[in-house]
């Protein structure tokens, strides 16, 4: 009878325990970890149409940045002295120092645009700040971590990689 009891018990405790084990399996006890509020790095979103940004300027897709918008820096010794510090720190662990090939960071993608190619350099001003701003398919983003200025002074840095014609 004692052994019928311990054993009752012993298989109430299993019973708990796989039962703790698989409710802890379920799709929804996931969620934090599949969450986009944990993945680093995503895409920033576009708001949705007729909303207004309140004390900012209003964030545009990259089609839209393409056409509309110019920088409004001038190319500057003083600008592209920051653009060359800020392409340092952000950018040449991916790009390398010379924007050509990849950094140290950069040699574990499989693919890091050497920006010099003709193809970017061609890409307008507009277009390359919305790519610093939102990133690409492995870049980061930097909406949070530059400032508007100077993603611009990146922009007129990342001209100085332009081959010669």
């Amino acid at each position: 009878m004692r052994t019928r009891k311990v054993l009752a018990g012993l298989a109430a405790c299993v019973a708990v325990a796989a039962g703790g084990v698989a409710v802890g399996a379920l799709p929804w006890t996931q969620d934090m970890v599949r969450g986009r509020a944990v993945e680093p790095q995503t895409l920033m979103q576009v708001p949705p149409p007729n909303t207004l940004a309140i004390n900012h300027p209003r964030v545009i897709d990259r089609t839209e940045a393409d056409g509309r918008l110019t920088n409004p820096l001038a190319a500057s010794p003083e600008v592209l002295r920051q653009g060359r510090t800020l392409f340092d720190i952000d950018c040449a662990v991916c790009h390398g120092a010379d924007g050509r090939n990849p950094g140290p960071v950069g040699k574990s993608f499989r693919m890091v645009p050497d920006l010099s190619e003709p193809a970017i350099q061609a890409y307008s001003d507009g277009l390359i700040y919305s790519i610093i701003r939102e990133g690409g398919f492995e870049m980061p983003g930097y909406a949070d971590a530059l400032s508007p200025a100077e993603r611009w002074a990146l922009v007129h840095f990342v001209r100085t990689f332009r081959q010669p014609s």
